[in-house]
Parts: structure tokens; C-alpha cells; sequence
């Protein structure tokens, strides 16, 4: 059997490769077309393989396999959870689960589970989702509807309506993000550093660059809208500030920053010999910045602040917890367990508490604004200093408040086409390489990707 699986395993992500790089070849093909406007193809459609056989998804050893990214937590309390879960609390029949964490690249993770998906491998049975994948997974039928009744308003509303699609919850909340602007106390001269690189979070800050400068990308029916406030927004070259009615310049070292290398270069209040004193980041690199002595005083104060967006709005972030299509049907009722407990009280604010997830739940929020809830305590021999649940109430504050303001991605299957082509033109605009004719030009670009279909001509950006 366990020969069999592996078998298995290994065909489907050769199958998956391949779909991959067929993919890859008509983006790659789209690209460098003639530079007329041409047709669009039919929409993109799923091909269609059969499933493995349910004898054959009994997982190594019986287990419940959840695929995830890399635990960016200080302390890696996710597993923990997962530890005790099945240490402690699991019901005695259910399956152990298994944490597997695919990739800590979003876009490569993403990749690599939608070509399983597309084999009809069962490798997986729940996936952690970044809640802008939902609509490909969903309606590309990669995952299957779980049933919830939320009328007592446990879950934020703009997390569970991230994992709603055609009227069904296909995900349940488990961590949310929304857009933070961490300052530094000890250094206010310095620029403005956001994570404008070639990849899904440079899709998100260009999104929030036009947002908070008063422009549109789409409208409310997530139809492209550029304007003149948009290219305004988007070739500006300063950011207003959360604390002030000021503004600080965005860095040009921003388009070759991330998450983490953002949060580094923070620390040291310095990239690439510029002053750094203000920066866009998740909720997550509270925590992280918090458990550096180098960004606490003598006296333990932080030498940083955090705000959610002055102007409100951003981008809603975060992951959902969805259940494979092919998932072996005696794992359904064992991991709707296993959901439930992650996505309980006591766990939610374990994960904010320790790791910096941005919960879900709004008991959560009201539990630490009135100075209740979980502290994390310091680990023996750990150099770590946990937040005080007087910090931990002033974050929970301004992530509830971020996330009530900001808006999710478009709900489309292809969202993913829409992010590289709005990325590529965006981000040729802000190194000055696009010029404004070009950029408009780009809009029927735009609407085709995201209706999922790929130009025969050459880009305008």
C-alpha cells in the first residue's frame, strides 16, 4: 500500500508538472505576440482527469494531511497546536493530522496545489488557502463546500465572505490579514519601505498604493476602472502617514522587498544605505519585531508603533480552511473536527497570542481590546520577549480595524492571470519604464485575464 501511494504521489505531481508548463508555455506565448491588439482565446477550462481511486487515499499511515506554508510564527505555535491537537484532544477514532507545509513562496504554493488538484491527487485533504485562491479552487472544482452556520456571528465578516463563493462557504476562516503601518519612535526622517516585488504581495501593495492615493483598478463588479487619479496614485512618490497628516517617500529599494526582507531592513532602520522609518506589513510582523530586543528600550517599551490605515481600505488578506474534492470520505467528519478546533477561541487566540495570526473571531477582538485573553509566556532559555497583553489589546485594536475596512481580491478563478498582468504594468509604471498611453491601453489586457483569457498579442506593458 505504501509503495502503491508513492507511486501515486509521484505520478501526479509529474501530471501536475506537466499541466504546469503548459500553463507557463501560453503565458509565456501571450507575452510576445505582435504589438497590435489582437483576439482573446476561449476562457481557460480545467483539464479534465480522472480521480484516483478512493482505495488508493488512505495516506501514510491513516493520517489527515493538511497542506499549509511555513509556519512564520516567532515560535512555531501553529504546530503546537497541531501537537496537541493530536496529543491531546483528538477524538480517539480520527486520524492523526499532519502539518505538511509545502512552500513558503504563496505563489509556488498555490502552483503546486492546484496541479495536484488538477491530477485528481489526494495527497492532500485540507489545504490552507490564501483567501484570493478560493474562487480558482472552488469553481474549478479542487475543493468541495463545507456546511456552517454562522448566524450566532462568530467570524469577522470580511474573512467569512472571503470564503464564500456562488452562495457557499468553500472556506473557514483561519487567520486574516489586513495591511499595518509599523513606525519607528527613535528614527521619524527615514522613507517609507513596501513589498512592491514580482510576486503576489508586489500585486498588493501596487492595489493599496492606488486605493490610498484616491484611485480605482476595478469597480465594485470587479470591472477594470483606470483613470487619471489612478496613474496620479500610481506614479506618486510619497505615502501619507497613519499618525500624521504628513507623508514620508517610498523607497525605491521596495521593489525588491518582501515580507521578511521588509521586516529585517526595518529593524535595522536601514536598505540599501536608505533610512527606513515607516512600513506596510501583515499583522504577523508585530510579533516579530516585538521579540527583538533591538526594537525594545531599556525600559522594555517598544521603539515602534502600529496603525491601521489612516484613509481605511487595503487589501483583505489571510487563509481559510478548505477540504479537498478528494478527500477519502471517512476523513470528512475528522477534519470538520479538526477545523472546528482550530478555529475555536482557545486556539484563535493561542495562534494571536504567540505567533501573530490575525484572528478570525470576533470574541477574540472584543476579549483583548477589554484587556482580557491569553498572554504567551516567555519560553525557559529564550531570549524571546512575548508581547504584554496590554500590546497585544492596542494590535488587536488596529488589525480589527484595518480588517473591517479592507476589501478582498476579485473573486475570480483567474485571479491568478489578472495579478501578473496588473503586477507587470504596475510595476513598469513606478520604475518609469511604461509610459501613461501604454498603461491605459493595458485595460483590455486586464479584463482578459481576468475573464481567464490569454492575448495573442504582445502585452502593452
Amino acid at each position: 500500500m505504501t509503495r502503491l501511494l508513492k507511486n501515486h504521489v509521484l505520478w501526479a505531481l509529474c501530471c501536475g508538472a506537466a499541466l504546469m508548463l503548459l500553463l507557463l508555455l501560453l503565458q509565456s506565448r501571450a507575452a510576445n505576440g505582435p504589438s497590435q491588439p489582437g483576439p482573446t482565446s476561449a476562457p481557460v477550462t480545467p483539464v479534465a482527469v480522472p480521480s484516483t481511486p478512493q482505495e488508493e487515499c488512505g495516506g501514510q499511515d491513516g493520517e489527515l494531511v493538511v497542506a499549509t506554508g511555513d509556519d512564520i510564527s516567532t515560535g512555531s505555535v501553529r504546530r503546537e497546536v497541531f501537537d496537541e491537537w493530536n496529543d491531546l484532544l483528538k477524538p480517539a477514532g480520527d486520524p492523526p493530522a499532519k502539518l505538511l507545509e509545502v512552500s513558503n513562496s504563496t505563489d509556488v504554493r498555490r502552483a503546486q496545489m492546484a496541479a495536484l488538484a488538477q491530477s485528481g491527487s489526494c495527497a492532500y485533504d485540507v489545504l490552507v488557502l490564501d483567501v484570493a485562491w478560493v474562487a480558482e479552487f472552488a469553481r474549478h472544482g479542487y475543493i468541495q463546500p463545507i456546511d456552517l452556520d454562522d448566524r450566532a456571528g462568530r467570524f469577522m465578516t470580511g474573512p467569512l465572505e472571503a470564503g464564500q463563493i456562488d452562495g457557499k462557504q468553500y472556506g473557514i476562516p483561519f487567520a486574516a490579514d489586513a495591511p499595518l503601518e509599523y513606525r519607528r519612535l527613535d528614527q521619524r526622517s527615514g522613507g517609507y519601505l513596501l513589498q512592491l516585488n514580482d510576486k503576489e504581495m508586489g500585486t498588493i501593495n501596487f492595489l493599496e498604493m492606488i486605493e490610498f492615493g484616491g484611485g480605482t483598478v476595478l469597480d465594485g463588479d470587479d470591472e477594470v476602472a483606470l483613470d487619471d487619479d489612478t496613474w496620479a496614485a500610481l506614479t506618486a512618490a510619497g505615502r501619507a502617514l497613519s499618525s500624521t497628516d504628513d507623508s514620508a517617500a517610498v523607497l525605491r529599494e521596495s521593489l525588491q522587498a518582501d515580507e521578511d526582507g521588509s521586516i529585517v531592513a526595518f529593524k535595522e532602520g536601514r536598505i540599501g544605505g536608505q533610512p527606513v522609518s515607516y512600513m506596510r506589513n501583515w499583522p504577523i510582523a508585530f510579533h516579530q519585531l516585538a521579540a527583538d530586543p533591538r526594537m525594545r528600550g531599556q525600559d522594555m517599551r517598544l521603539l515602534f508603533d502600529v496603525h491601521a490605515p489612516a484613509t481605511g481600505g487595503g487589501v483583505l488578506g489571510g487563509s481559510v480552511l478548505a477540504l479537498s474534492k478528494h478527500i477519502k470520505p471517512d476523513k470528512v467528519a475528522p477534519a470538520l473536527r479538526l477545523i472546528d478546533r482550530l478555529t475555536s477561541q482557545e486556539a484563535q487566540g493561542r495562534l494571536y497570542a504567540c505567533g501573530g495570526y490575525g484572528p478570525v473571531l470576533t470574541e477574540v477582538y472584543e476579549t483583548y481590546q477589554a484587556g482580557g485573553g491569553p498572554s504567551c509566556p516567555r519560553q525557559d532559555g529564550s531570549d524571546i520577549t512575548n508581547p504584554s497583553l496590554d500590546e497585544l489589546a492596542t494590535l488587536a485594536a488596529e488589525i480589527r480595524k484595518s480588517i473591517e475596512h479592507a476589501r478582498p481580491r476579485p473573486k475570480s478563478p483567474y485571479y491568478a492571470q489578472f495579478s501578473e498582468v496588473f503586477r507587470r504594468c504596475a510595476r513598469g509604471v513606478w520604475e518609469k519604464k511604461v509610459t501613461r498611453e501604454a498603461f491605459f491601453s493595458s485595460a483590455g489586457m486586464l479584463e482578459a485575464a481576468m475573464n481567464g483569457r490569454t492575448r495573442t498579442d504582445r502585452p502593452p506593458c
